[in-house]
Parts: structure tokens; sequence; C-alpha cells
């Protein structure tokens, strides 16, 4: 199975759009210069992004859908990792709102 490269352009707004709600929700919350915020930050994107390649491998092994040899997205595990990171951000978000 060979990575893929070259992605349509809508790949890179929704990369766009991702990442820049999660900097805005970033410095958008009082408590993001807390000391080991940003290591946290990291664990919980990295963790997303495992969990997300367990569910792909495990639904390509299912034969839920496939990637045909050479198109296996490298854009799609950087969508992940930015996903994770605005998770974290709407968590804390949702926690300073109500507590």
């Amino acid at each position: 199975m060979g990575l893929y490269f070259e992605f349509p352009s809508g790949w890179w707004v929704i990369i766009l759009f991702v990442y820049s709600l999660y900097l805005l929700l970033f410095l958008q919350r009082v408590s993001y210069q807390k000391k080991g915020e940003l290591k946290v930050q990291l664990i919980f994107a990295i963790t997303t992004l495992l969990l997300a390649f367990t569910i792909e491998v495990i639904a390509i092994n299912l034969n839920v859908w496939t990637y045909f040899p050479g198109n296996w997205p490298v854009i799609l595990w950087i969508g992940y990792f930015g996903s994770g990171l605005l998770a974290y951000q709407l968590i804390k978000k949702i926690e300073e709102m109500t507590g």
C-alpha cells in the first residue's frame, strides 16, 4: 500500500478550517497558558491519531472500506491530528463555560 501525496484543494480547506478553529479556541481560553497545557494537548491529539489509525486498520481488515494501492492519503492523518487538538479545545472550553 503506497502513500498518496497529491490532494484535491478541498482537503486543504478542511485542514485550514480545523487548525484555524483550534487556534481560535486555544487563544480564547483563559487557562491555555497553564504549565503543561501544550503537552497534554499533544498527548490528546496523538491518542486521537492512534485511535483513528486503529479504526482504519480494523475497518480495512473487515472490508468496510478499502484503500487501493497508492491511495493512502497522508493528509487524512494531518486532519485526524488536528481534530484531536480541536476536540481537546472544545472539551476545555465547555468545562470553562459550565464550571
